[in-house]
């Protein structure tokens, strides 16, 4: 593997175990919350299938098409989230973010896209 495809590769992978990780955290602190109350059962769920998914993507670096469309989309909201900072902020940090989100979200979302997984283009910019 070419040094350039190793890097894109390495951030791609980085990039879904640290989404994939964040999940994980938000669904245990809201299974937690939830304790003693009727969303019990639904948080301990969300718990598991969050802990599932990590696991598998640790040991067998495989997604589920449920977990590719999350990813995914979770990149592309941020990348829309810094966009919309970018412009109401004006301010030469907030571009570096935008561009460094939009890197992001075009690495992975095309990393996946290589990896045989179906991840549809972004609306407002074909090919992301």
């Amino acid at each position: 593997m070419a040094p350039d495809e190793q890097r894109r590769a390495f951030l791609a992978q980085f990039a879904i175990t640290s989404h994939l990780g964040d999940r994980l955290t938000a669904a245990k602190r809201n299974a937690e919350l939830a304790v003693g109350t009727s969303d019990a059962d639904e948080r301990q769920t969300e718990w598991r299938q969050a802990s599932d998914r990590l696991t598998l993507w640790l040991t067998e670096r495989q997604l589920d098409e449920d977990t590719v469309g999350e990813v995914s989309g979770a990149f592309l909201q941020a990348m829309e989230d810094g966009y919309t900072l970018v412009k109401h902020t004006d301010g030469n940090e907030e571009a570096d973010t935008y561009l460094e989100l939009r890197q992001r979200a075009d690495v992975t979302r095309q990393w996946l896209r290589d990896q045989g997984y179906s991840v549809p283009d972004y609306p407002k910019e074909q090919g992301l």
